[in-house]
């Protein structure tokens, strides 16, 4: 396997697409976070870039950077709230930088298809699942902590997003 370059990306790519938990069982441990971060950049980049194609009505240079923003603010989301549940939970320490690669590989992986619009009930589910696989097998947890940890973490999202909404509909009202 490749340490670095678009042969890292795509080889990781395909490793987590065909077979996840052996990735994350084998050659999870070798992926730094700065190279998650890579990998999750490049994915976003594509899905903004795609996902901003897809809006012809659009301003699309504006288009692309909300998409790509929201792809990774995700991410951060998404691992912050995970490592706060596991930090005032679990007796074991599980570190940010673990989570967040994991977040990283598993929405970099998603990414690649999550721009095509009726994708989402396929994307998102799996999203979940690889992040589940991750904690199960790159970090040794058990299934039950991480299956309560991704209902968690995903609960949380929600509720945030939903909170968040009315703000986002002030904002377009406003522009209008």
């Amino acid at each position: 396997m490749q340490t670095h370059g678009p042969p890292f990306y795509f080889d990781t790519m395909i490793a987590l697409f065909t077979r996840p938990s052996r990735f994350y069982a084998t050659r999870f441990k070798a992926v730094t976070p700065f190279k998650a971060l890579i990998i999750l950049t490049a994915s976003s980049l594509f899905f903004a870039v795609t996902g901003a194609l897809l809006r012809p009505d659009s301003t699309l240079l504006a288009t692309a950077i909300i998409l790509f923003i929201n792809a990774m603010g995700m991410v951060v989301m998404g691992s912050t709230a995970c490592y706060l549940a596991l930090a005032t939970t679990a007796r074991r320490h599980y570190a940010f930088k673990q989570l967040f690669s994991i977040f990283s590989l598993s929405s970099g992986a998603v990414l690649l298809i999550a721009w095509v619009p009726a994708a989402f009930f396929i994307t998102e589910p799996w999203k979940w699942w690889l992040i589940g696989t991750g904690m199960v097998n790159g970090l040794g947890m058990s299934k039950s902590r991480a299956t309560l940890t991704v209902l968690f973490t995903f609960s949380v999202l929600v509720i945030l997003i939903w909170a968040l909404l009315p703000m986002a509909a002030l904002g377009s009202v406003h522009s209008a």
